[in-house]
Order: structure tokens, then C-alpha cells, then sequence
């Protein structure tokens, strides 16, 4: 049964509801397979931002909610305005965390020393509550308390202190895309560069300043455990997007690659603009299996793993080739391809739509976010364009159910999906803002969390 609920994302807390400004963004227009009566949000936020970055969030093993994101403009989370420098035209950094009911315990702000690029390109916590940020800091500080201009990966406490933080010195473009625990207390990041960057191990130069992928492990205190840089040859290019890590602490990295590129077991060429790959490590950094998917022009952007699974999500166009069936994109479609922990092929779904974000839970779920008109193609019946959340059965890909949000005037986007304990979904994603006639001439972004039912 198809069921509308009026959704609004309010800005702050529970206490900061009375005043806070009320903006009809999502609301609920339907699903398939959930509860009859049940209705999926629980609780949503706004974070007005003011940033085209879209915010990253996770769920703590207590049910908490973590977010980071950029912004710029003066904002109030609700607990009192967060730092803001007006003499310096460059994003700032927020690290804020949320009761599982959606209630705001802390916020952080912190500010940039000058104007320099800035993103988050990475969010996660461990269960010991040690939370890992990643990305490219524009000199970022908070009393007394620095993230130095440049790529970063950064150790806060559970109440957003500064452990310790950890920079990649070199020249060149860099880009930090993914970050996760490899529950032994440390973690690893996932990105590319071109130029010249040490790792840890000393500097790594890329072929003709072509871009290569890379992956770093690194310890409790920071410390250095394995990198890996998997260099183009020629014209190509590598790009790593995303990663996690299994239970036996087997780390998984996904991205797409042009040319050709060894990935330490096998070597792998394309003629096309970009290509999907994957690639499994020990947690020693020592090559399993990779695989590309071969004569596919795409980038696989999100992964997730299970009991005997391996889950990539990413975006194509033209025609994707998986377990001897095609699969023919309108324009640039998404895809979800299943590997079980060898590198077998078990199944694929694609759907018109962005890049799915993927997540798994306990249960062995999969649990599906993306944009557009995905939904109908999971089983969502009369969904209308918006965004979509699914449930999988891992086996067989089959929905167990779909969910569909609208956004009434604007696009909103999905940027991150994870799952509680319960089974319970957080998205976090990012809308254009609405402009009002004697507003800025450029459009103004902000960013969403949405909390639901399993």
C-alpha cells in the first residue's frame, strides 16, 4: 500500500524546533513491502550549510548519529552558533553528533586559516567509539587544535577532541575519497594524486603526472602499517573511490581505471573513458583478487561487505557485461554488482539512476540508496523521481522493500548510507537550496540527514 508522509528536515534540535526555520524538503510518497501502517522516517535534519559538498554521516554502535560536513555561512545546529571567519572566503569543518531519537548532543566548528580547497571525503567510527575523518583541510583549527592545509586523516574522541591527526606531504593534485576502521583500532583511506606523495613510505611519483590510486593503513596512535599506489601506465589513469573492510579484516577497494594498471595479481587494460574496478587485500595489504568490469565505461564510487559478499555500487553508460548477461544503460544508469569473498560473480541489478550508495547490516542485509527513479526499477511500484532507499536480500538481490522521498522544488541527492544495530537506515545527502527572488545569484546547497525504521 502506498502511503504519503509529509516530511520536514528542521534545523537543530528537538529544544531548537519551536524557532528553527521549516523547509518542506522530502516527504514520503510511497514504498513496497514495508509494514502496512508502519511509516519509514523516524526523525530529519537539515544542516543549512550553504555548500555544494554534501555531508558524510555514519551510525556509532550505540545508535548514534555522526555527521561531517563544510560550510559556508554562519549556522546554529541548535546548541549555539558554530565559529565562523569572516575574512576568510573558504569552507569551514563541522563535526556534530545526534541521539538515536535525533536529539543534538555536540557540535564542533572549526575555521580555516586562509582561503584553500576544502572536503570531507571521509567518515567513520569503530566500536570504541573513535571516530576517523578524512579529506582536505584549509588549514583548519579549533582552540589550539590544528588539521594542517592539505590532505589529512584526523582521530577525534567520542566528543570530538582531537586525538591525533596525520598529514600526506607532496605536490600535486590529491584527492582523499573514503575512509573506514579496520576494527583493530586503526583504519584506511582510499584516494589518488598526481605528482608526488609520500604515503608513509617514502615518495611515490606518478607517471607523467597521470593520477594513480592508493590505499593506506594506519595503526591506533596513527602510526604507519601498509600503503599501496597502483600506478597507471602511459596515458591512464587510477582512481580509488571507496573501501571496507570484513570482519576477518580483509580490506576491499573500489574505483574506476583508463589505460592499463596492475593491481598486484593480475593486469588490467581498457579502451574506455574510465572502467569499474575492485580489488581485495589482506589486512596486510597483500593482493587476493581483483577484477575490472570489462568493457564497461564507468566508476564504481560504494562498497559494502557481508557474510560471503562482496556488494560495489557504481554508475555506467553504454553497456555493462556480468555474469554473461548485458545490461544496456539509457544514458548513464546505475549498477549493483554481487562478488562472493573469492571473486566469483553472483549477480548484478542496474536501474536508471545516480550511483547507488550501498551499506550492510547484521542481519546480512543490503541495504541501497540513490537518486532519481531507481526505486521503480528495485519494485517500488508508482515511485515518482526522488530518492530511494531498498533492502536486499544478499543472495539474490531480491527487495525485500522500497521506499521513495520527494523533494518538492528542489533535487536532492543521496551522499552516504549506513545501518544501525536494529537495522535501521541513516541517509545523509545533499538538496539545492531555494532562491528566492532578491536572493544570491548562485544557487546555495544544504545538506540532510533522515533517520528510519528498519
Amino acid at each position: 500500500m502506498a502511503v504519503f508522509v509529509g516530511g520536514l528536515f528542521l534545523v537543530g534540535c528537538e529544544e531548537a524546533r519551536a524557532t528553527a526555520p521549516r523547509i518542506p524538503v522530502l516527504g514520503e510518497v510511497g514504498g513496497q513491502g514495508a509494514p502496512e501502517g508502519v511509516e519509514g522516517h523516524v526523525w530529519s535534519r537539515t544542516l543549512r550549510v550553504g555548500d555544494p559538498q554534501a555531508p558524510h554521516a555514519v551510525v556509532t554502535s550505540n545508535g548514534d548519529v555522526l555527521v561531517a560536513a563544510t560550510y559556508q555561512e554562519p549556522i546554529d545546529l541548535g546548541a549555539g552558533p558554530l565559529p565562523f571567519n569572516r575574512n576568510v572566503v573558504a569552507p569551514h569543518l563541522l563535526v556534530a553528533r545526534y541521539s538515536p531519537e535525533g536529539t543534538l548532543r555536540w557540535a564542533r566548528g572549526w575555521t580555516p586559516d586562509h582561503e584553500a580547497r576544502a572536503r570531507v571525503g571521509g567518515l567513520a567510527v569503530d566500536a570504541h567509539d573513535n571516530i576517523f575523518l578524512t579529506g582536505m583541510s584549509a588549514g583548519f583549527t579549533r582552540e589550539g587544535a590544528a588539521l594542517p592545509e592539505g590532505p589529512f586523516l584526523a582521530r577525534l574522541d567520542g566528543r570530538g577532541a582531537l586525538d591525533w591527526v596525520r598529514s600526506l606531504p607532496g605536490e600535486g593534485p590529491v584527492a582523499v575519497n573514503g575512509v573506514t576502521s579496520d576494527h583493530h583500532g586503526g583504519a584506511v583511506l582510499v584516494g589518488d594524486f598526481a605528482g608526488a606523495r609520500d604515503l608513509g613510505e617514502g615518495l611515490q611519483r606518478t607517471p607523467q603526472g597521470r593520477h594513480a590510486g592508493f590505499a593506506l593503513s594506519v595503526g591506533p596512535g596513527g602510526e604507519q602499517r601498509w600503503s599501496r599506489v597502483w600506478m597507471p601506465s602511459g596515458e591512464g589513469e587510477v582512481s580509488a573511490r571507496a573501501v571496507a573492510v570484513d570482519v576477518f579484516g580483509d580490506v576491499h577497494v573500489v574505483g574506476g581505471y583508463a589505460g592499463a594498471v596492475s593491481f598486484g595479481d593480475a593486469t588490467f587494460v581498457t579502451v574506455r573513458q574510465h572502467t569499474p574496478f575492485v580489488v581485495k587485500l589482506t589486512r596486510d595489504g597483500d593482493p587476493v583478487w581483483s577484477h575490472d568490469v570489462r568493457g564497461t565505461d564507468g566508476t564504481a564510487v560504494s562498497v559494502a561487505v557481508g557474510a560471503d559478499r562482496v556488494f560495489v555500487g557504481g554508475g555506467f553508460s553504454g553497456r555493462l557485461y556480468f555474469q554473461k548477461t548485458f545490461h544496456r544503460a539509457d544514458s548513464r544508469d546505475g549498477f549493483l554488482l554481487a562478488y562472493d569473498a573469492n571473486g566469483s560473480q553472483r549477480w548484478a541489478r542496474t536501474f536508471p539512476t545516480g550511483a547507488p550508495m550501498v551499506a550492510t547490516d547484521d542481519a546480512g542485509q543490503l541495504t541501497v540508496a540513490g537518486g532519481h527513479d531507481g526505486g521503480l526499477a528495485l519494485g517500488g511500484g508508482a515511485l515518482p523521481p526522488g530518492l530511494y532507499v531498498a533492502k536486499l536480500l544478499p543472495e539474490e538481490g531480491t527487495s525485500l522493500w522500497v521506499r521513495g522521498f520527494a523533494s518538492p522544488g528542489t533535487v536532492a541527492q543521496a551522499r552516504s548510507v549506513s545501518v544501525d544495530a536494529t537495522g535501521g537506515v541513516l541517509l545523509a545527502g545533499g538538496f539545492n537550496r531555494p532562491v528566492p527572488e532578491d536572493g544570491p545569484s548562485r544557487p546555495l546547497q544544504d545538506g540532510f540527514l533522515l533517520r528510519l525504521h528498519p
